[in-house]
């Protein structure tokens, strides 16, 4: 069972979400010694204390990550600091507005 679990969307190409999980990665293991290494479309990284993966696919971003006891005292500060990283890394999913009527009513009998 994962202590962490975050799912962020993205309408991004395969490859450069991928990318973009891999610039999430780094901030991450600069700050908190990860070291990470892909495998396929799933970024696995660890440190003492601190197990997880990172899964891209098309349209999302899955996260899941283990603490040890006593890293888990700073759970809260590792998800603020994910979600602030994830909102950087991450446009929001580009949803097109609805079309609008193109067609113009006219008056008859003018």
């Amino acid at each position: 069972m994962s202590d962490i679990k975050l799912r962020r969307p993205h309408s991004l190409p395969l490859a450069k979400a991928k990318q973009l999980a891999q610039k999430a990665a780094d901030a991450l293991a600069s700050e908190y010694n990860l070291v990470s290494e892909w495998h396929g479309d799933t970024l696995r990284f660890n440190r003492s204390g601190v197990a997880g993966q990172m899964h891209v696919t098309d349209s999302e971003i899955q996260l899941e990550v283990k603490l040890g006891l006593l890293v888990r005292a700073f759970k809260g500060k590792l998800v603020e600091h994910i979600e602030r990283n994830f909102d950087m890394l991450l446009p929001a999913p580009t949803v097109k507005p609805p079309a609008k009527n193109s067609a113009r009513k006219t008056r008859s009998g003018m």
